[in-house]
């Protein structure tokens, strides 16, 4: 009998049954996780769960968009990761330490493959990616002023907007370093199908926390999560680079 629900619920579904032997054996705290509606590596799902079972917590997987999931946090209606820091996210969220160092990669048109090579190689042209992300931020850090940017729900939508030659590129991050990993992420199966082609090195790192409301009742998960990532950092290190 199929899955019910949306790709990404029937896959973090699919994730939990697999882990209810372990989960029967005890009820550590059920925790609210938002994460995007894109497809998740099995590396991403593999190191919540390793996290998870360290903190002694449970999560309750909820798959939702960039920017709403990134208001429900700040609501304290639970926590999210994968979110990089900013100032204007300072000042709703409270930030765990990092625990990932992902790289942010660009996808642009076969055609134009030749034309980006780095973030300098985007000044002026119209950039996609989902609502909710901070690439702009990233770019101004890099003394290269705003972008042209245009947002999608997702980063699906964001390569379909790339695919329908809207965008020069749209940016996206991934756990990997490495270009041929990268295409074997989930996120870039669609890339034959829309003639798109992976820019074969990272525009930049960025490090990724888990973050909920200054206010939240979570906000001890925050504390939890904190303790574990500063005993067990270069353990999370290992399992991004596996």
């Amino acid at each position: 009998m199929p899955l019910p629900g949306s790709p990404r619920r029937r896959q973090l579904l699919a994730w939990g049954l697999a882990q209810a032997p372990a989960a029967l054996a005890e009820s550590p705290p059920a925790v609210p996780l938002y994460i995007g509606t894109g497809p998740a590596s099995n590396r991403t799902l593999q190191m919540l769960d390793w996290v998870a079972r360290k903190a002694s917590l449970r999560w309750r997987y909820q798959p939702t968009p960039w920017l709403r999931a990134q208001e429900l946090a700040a609501a304290g209606e639970g926590v999210m990761y994968g979110l990089a820091r900013t100032r204007e996210r300072e000042q709703v969220l409270l930030f765990s330490q990092p625990v990932w160092f992902n790289f942010t990669w660009a996808v642009v048109p076969k055609e134009r493959l030749h034309e980006v090579r780095r973030y300098a190689d985007l000044a002026g042209q119209p950039v996609c990616w989902a609502r909710g992300s901070a690439y702009g931020d990233l770019f101004t850090a890099a003394g290269l002023g705003r972008m042209q940017f245009r947002e999608a729900a997702d980063d699906g939508g964001a390569l379909r907007m790339v695919g329908s030659r809207r965008c020069t590129a749209a940016l996206l991050t991934l756990e990997t370093a490495q270009a041929a990993q990268a295409l074997a992420h989930p996120a870039l199966a669609s890339l034959k199908e829309l003639d798109l082609a992976l820019v074969p090195q990272p525009m930049t790192s960025v490090a990724l926390h888990f973050v909920t409301g200054h206010e939240s009742r979570w906000a001890w998960v925050i504390d939890r999560l904190n303790r574990l990532i500063a005993r067990h950092g270069a353990e999370l290190e290992r399992q991004r680079e596996r």
